[in-house]
C-alpha cells in the first residue's frame, strides 16, 4: 500500500494501475491459498518465528517483483500459503496468544458479522476488535478511499477509548493512526504521529516497543532515504542488546535491503551471511532467500562457482509443499548461472522446468523464465523460436504489469534485431526507453545495464554511433562496480564504438579492459572450480537416484507383498461372504417355515375373533333388548301406580269417616313416591340409576302440594349429588314421605308457622345419612319409640333393615328423624 502511493507520485496516472494492486495480484494471493491446502505447515509452533517467516518472505516477494507486488499485498501471501492470520504481522503488541471470536470472523474474511459482532461488544472487547478492524483496513492491499475512512473510524473510536484503559491500545493505534495518515498522504503529520509513539515508547522503559516503533516508523519511509536506514539500525542495535534474534533477523533484512537499493553489493552480502547464521541459531530453516540472494549477489560480480554453490543451497531449504509455491524463481536463478556458464542445455533445461506450470497465480516468478529463455534462445541463434515462445506467451498471458509490459517491448526488439527487421527492432527499443525513463530508480537490478547496453549495440550495428555511445554510458550509469559482466560489456562496445568512429587508441585501451574483465570471469580457476561443483552435483544426483531406484525396489517389493495380502485376504473375503450368505439362507428358511406357522395361527385366531365378534354382536342385542324391557317394565309399573293413585283418589271422594280419609290420603302420598321414581326412570331412560337431589325436589314439591298449609310451613333441603339404584331410591323415597308427612301433621300445632329441613349427604367414604328434623312442638316427653304402635314408624324402621342401616328418631329443637345406611351406588 506505502509503495503504490509512491509510485503513484513519481508516475501519476501510469503506474498506479499497473503497480499499485492489480487485479491479478489479488487473483495470484487467493490461487495461492488454493493451493496451500490445510496439510502444509511453517514447521513453527511459536508465533515469533511464524511472524518472521511472514515478514522475510514478503520482503522476498516485494523484492524480487522491483515493485510490481506493494508490501501489503506481499505480505498476504505468505499469510494464505502457510495458513496464518492476518492480522499476525501486524499484532504483535497486543496479541495475547488466544484467537478472539472478532479474529476467527477477520481471518475468515467475514468482515460483516465482524462488524455486527463490533456492535455487541463493550469494554476491553470492543477496544479489542476496534484496533483489529482497523489494522484490517489499513493493510489491506491497495489504496481505496473507502477502505481508508473506514479504518479511520475503528481508529478514532480506539484511540479515544485508550485514553481511559490500560494496556498497549494507545500505542497500537497511534501507530496504526501514523500509518493510516501517510496513506492518505499526509506525511508530515504521519510523521508526528510516529514521533508522538516514540515518545511514549521511551516513557515506558520497554526497549523492545521503542525498537517495534522504530521499524514501522521507518518502512513508511521512500527506499533510499537516511532516516529510514538511520530507524533500522537504531532497532538493530536494540535487538542486539537484547537478544531478540528473531526481531534482529528481521532488522537486519530490512537494513540490507537498504544496502541493495544503493548498491552497497559487499556490505549486502556481509549481512546476508549474517542472517543466514541466526538464522540456524534460532533453528529458523526458511533460509532459501537469502541463499538465493546470495547466489544473485555472486552471480552478478561473476564468482559462477558461488552462484551454484549458494543456488543449491537454496533449492534444499525448499522442504514443504507451501515452500514449493514460489520454486519457479529458483529455477530461473539457477538457469541463469547455466546460461553464464555456457551450459546451454542445461539453463533450457532449468528455464523449462519453471515454465512447465503456467498459470496465472504464479506468473510473478515463472515470468523471469520467459525473459530468460527469450534472451538465451536469441544469443544461440534462435531468434525465431524466440519470437514463437513472445507470441504465444503474449496470446495466453499477455503482459500485464508495467514491469512485464517494459521488458516484453525489450524482448522483441533484441528478437526483431536477431531476425535483421530493424524497423520493428528499433519501435520496441523505443517503447523500452520510454517507459524505462519512469521506472523507480531503486527497483533497478542488473536488467537495466544489460538492457542499455543491448540497445546501444543495436545503434551502433545501424551505423549511429552517437546515440549508442550515449545509451552505452547511460547503461553504465546504473552498473555497479560489483556488475564485472556490465564492466567487461561496457568495455567491448566502447571498443568497438571506438573503433567505428577512428579512435583506434582508446578502442585499444577498452579493448584490453574488456579482455581483462572477461578473464577475471571466466579464468582457468575459475572455470575449474565451477566445473568440480557441477561434477559434484551430479554425483550427488546420481546417489540420489541410486537410493531413489533402491527405493523403488524395495517399493516394487513392498507392492508385492501387498498383491499377495491382498489376494490372500481377497479369498478369506469370499469364504466369509459365503459363510454369511449361507447363513443368511438358513435364517431365510427358518423365517419362512416360521411364517408359514404364523400364518397358520393368524387364520386360527381370525376365525376365533370373527366367532367372538357374532357372540358379542348377539350379547349386545340382547342388552338392548333387556334394556328396552326394564324401560317397558318402568313405564308399565308408572302406569300401574299412576291407575291405583286414581283409583284411591276416586275412593277417597266416597269416604265420610276423617279417619279413613286421611289414612287413604297417606297411601296415596307413599304410592305418588313410587309412582315419581318409576317415572324419573322411564324418562331418563336408564334402568336402575337415580339422581337423589332430583328426584327429592320433585317428591318434595309433591308433598307440598298435597297439604293446606303448606304456606305456613317451609321446606328446605340439602341433598348432595347423589346416584342411588332403584333398590335403594324407593325405600328412601318411602323413608323421606313418612319422615315428612309426619312433620306436616304433628310437628305445628294450632297454626304455628315452622321449618321442615331435608339433608342428603355422604357420611364417611362408605356411607350416606338422611336427616329429616323440624323445629316443631317435639316428641311428646317420656315417650317410648319401641312402645308405640304407629304404622309409620313401623314402615320406616323396616324401610331402613331393607337398606341395611340404621332408624333413629329423637328431639333435636324439634323431632329429628336420622336414617345412616350403606351407600350401594357408589
Amino acid at each position: 500500500m506505502h509503495y503504490a502511493t509512491h509510485l503513484q507520485r513519481i508516475c501519476p496516472g501510469i503506474l498506479v494501475k499497473r503497480f499499485g494492486g492489480s487485479a491479478w495480484l489479488c487473483v495470484f494471493a487467493l490461487a495461492i491459498c488454493v493451493q496451500a491446502t490445510g496439510q502444509d505447515r511453517t514447521g513453527y509452533d511459536d508465533l515469533p518465528r511464524q511472524r518472521l517467516l511472514v515478514r522475510i518472505t514478503a520482503q522476498y516477494i516485494h523484492t524480487i517483483s522491483q515493485g510490481q507486488i506493494d508490501m501489503d499485498s506481499a505480505t498476504r501471501i505468505p499469510c494464505k500459503v502457510y495458513g496464518l492470520s492476518y492480522l499476525l504481522p501486524y499484532n504483535e503488541g497486543y496479541h495475547d496468544g488466544r484467537e478472539h471470536a472478532g479474529t476467527r470472523l477477520i481471518n475468515a474474511g467475514n468482515i460483516k458479522d465482524a462488524r455486527a459482532l463490533l456492535a455487541t461488544l463493550r469494554g476491553a472487547e470492543r477496544l479489542r476488535l476496534l484496533t483489529e478492524l482497523g489494522g484490517y483496513f489499513v493493510f489491506k492491499p491497495g489504496t481505496e478511499p473507502a477502505d481508508l475512512n473506514e479504518a479511520r473510524l475503528y481508529i478514532d473510536e480506539a484511540m479515544l477509548l485508550s485514553e481511559k484503559a490500560s494496556g498497549p491500545w494507545k500505542l497500537e493505534n497511534i501507530l496504526l493512526k501514523a500509518n493510516l495518515t501517510d496513506q492518505y498522504g499526509h506525511h508530515e503529520e504521519s510523521r508526528k504521529l510516529f514521533g508522538m509513539a516514540e515518545a511514549l515508547a521511551e516513557r515506558s522503559g520497554n526497549a523492545l516497543v521503542l525498537a517495534r516503533v522504530l521499524m514501522s516508523a521507518g518502512e513508511v519511509l521512500h527506499y533510499g532515504d537516511p532516516e529510514r536506514l538511520a530507524r533500522f539500525e537504531k532497532a538493530l542495535s536494540i535487538y542486539k542488546s537484547n537478544k531478540k534474534i528473531d526481531k534482529e533477523i528481521d532488522a537486519l533484512s530490512l537494513v540490507n535491503i537498504e544496502n541493495f537499493v544503493a548498491r552497497r553489493y559487499d556490505a549486502a552480502e556481509v549481512f546476508l551471511r549474517e542472517i543466514v547464521k541466526l538464522q540456524a541459531e534460532l533453528n529458523f530453516h526458511h533460509q532459501q532467500y537469502p541463499f538465493d540472494a546470495l547466489s544473485w549477489l555472486n552471480y552478478r560480480k561473476g564468482a559462477l562457482t558461488n552462484a551454484l554453490f549458494y543456488s543449491n543451497k537454496s533449492f534444499a531449504c525448499l522442504s514443504s509443499r507451501s515452500d514449493s509455491v514460489f520454486i519457479p524463481f529458483f529455477y530461473t536463478r539457477r538457469g541463469m548461472i547455466y546460461e553464464r556458464l555456457y551450459k546451454h542445455k542445461e539453463a533450457m533445461r532449468w528455464y523449462d522446468k519453471a515454465l512447465s506450470e503456467l498459470t496465472p497465480d504464479t506468473r510473478l516468478f515463472w515470468y523471469r523464465s520467459v525473459i530468460g529463455k527469450v534472451g538465451m534462445l536469441n544469443r544461440t541463434g534462435k531468434a525465431k523460436e524466440a519470437l514463437e515462445l513472445l507470441g504465444e506467451t503474449f496470446r495466453t498471458y499477455p503482459p500485464s504489469s508495467y514491469f512485464e509490459q517494459m521488458h516484453f517491448a525489450l524482448l522483441l526488439g533484441m528478437s526483431y534485431e536477431n531476425v535483421r527487421d530493424f524497423e520493428k527492432a528499433k519501435a520496441e527499443y523505443q517503447t523500452f526507453l520510454a517507459m524505462a525513463d519512469k521506472f523507480p530508480a531503486e527497483h533497478i537490478y542488473d536488467e537495466f545495464p544489460a538492457a542499455f547496453l543491448g540497445i546501444s549495440k543495436f545503434y551502433r550495428t545501424i551505423g549511429k554511433t552517437e546515440k549508442a555511445r550515449r545509451l552505452l554510458l547511460k547503461g553504465n550509469d546504473f552498473a555497479s562496480t560489483f556488475d564485472v559482466y556490465a564492466k567487461e560489456n561496457y568495455y567491448y562496445n566502447l571498443y568497438k564504438i571506438d573503433s567505428m568512429e577512428g579512435r583506434y587508441l582508446d578502442a585499444i585501451r577498452n579493448q584490453t579492459l574488456s579482455y581483462e574483465s572477461m578473464d577475471s570471469i571466466f579464468g582457468y580457476e575459475q572455470r575449474k572450480r565451477a566445473e568440480e561443483l557441477l561434477v559434484k552435483y551430479e554425483l550427488e544426483k546420481k546417489d540420489k537416484s541410486i537410493k531413489l531406484l533402491n527405493s523403488q525396489n524395495q517399493l516394487e517389493r513392498i507392492k508385492t507383498e501387498q498383491a499377495h495380502r491382498a489376494r490372500n485376504i481377497t479369498i478369506a473375503g469370499l469364504l466369509l461372504t459365503t459363510i454369511i450368505l449361507l447363513l443368511l439362507l438358513n435364517r431365510y428358511l427358518m423365517k419362512r417355515r416360521t411364517n408359514h406357522q404364523l400364518e397358520a395361527n393368524q387364520r386360527e385366531l381370525d376365525q376365533k375373533n370373527t366367532f367372538l365378534e357374532t357372540l358379542n354382536h348377539a350379547q349386545d342385542e340382547l342388552l338392548k333388548e333387556k334394556e328396552w324391557l326394564i324401560t317397558e317394565l318402568h313405564d308399565r309399573v308408572k302406569n300401574n301406580l299412576h291407575t291405583v293413585v286414581s283409583l284411591l283418589h276416586s275412593q277417597s271422594a266416597y269416604l265420610q269417616d276423617d279417619a279413613a280419609r286421611l289414612a287413604l290420603k297417606d297411601s296415596l302420598r307413599r304410592v305418588h313416591a313410587m309412582s315419581l321414581l318409576h317415572q324419573k326412570l322411564y324418562r331418563e331412560e336408564t334402568s336402575s340409576m337415580v339422581g337423589m337431589a332430583e328426584y327429592i325436589s320433585d317428591l318434595i314439591a309433591y308433598l307440598r302440594e298435597s297439604f293446606d298449609d303448606r304456606k305456613r310451613i317451609v321446606l328446605e333441603q340439602h341433598v348432595e349429588t347423589i346416584d342411588l339404584d332403584v333398590s335403594q331410591a324407593v325405600p328412601l323415597g318411602l323413608i323421606l314421605t313418612e319422615s315428612v308427612v309426619n312433620a306436616f301433621k304433628y310437628a305445628f300445632v294450632n297454626g304455628k308457622k315452622g321449618t321442615i329441613s331435608i339433608t342428603l349427604r355422604h357420611d364417611g367414604p362408605e356411607h350416606l345419612l338422611l336427616e329429616v328434623s323440624d323445629n316443631g312442638v317435639g316428641l311428646p316427653p317420656g315417650m317410648d319409640i319401641n312402645q308405640q304402635n304407629s304404622l309409620g314408624l313401623q314402615l320406616i324402621a323396616g324401610l331402613t333393615k331393607q337398606l341395611n342401616g340404621v332408624f333413629h328418631i329423637g328431639n333435636k329443637s324439634g323431632v329429628h328423624v336420622m336414617v345412616r345406611f350403606l351407600n350401594g351406588g357408589k
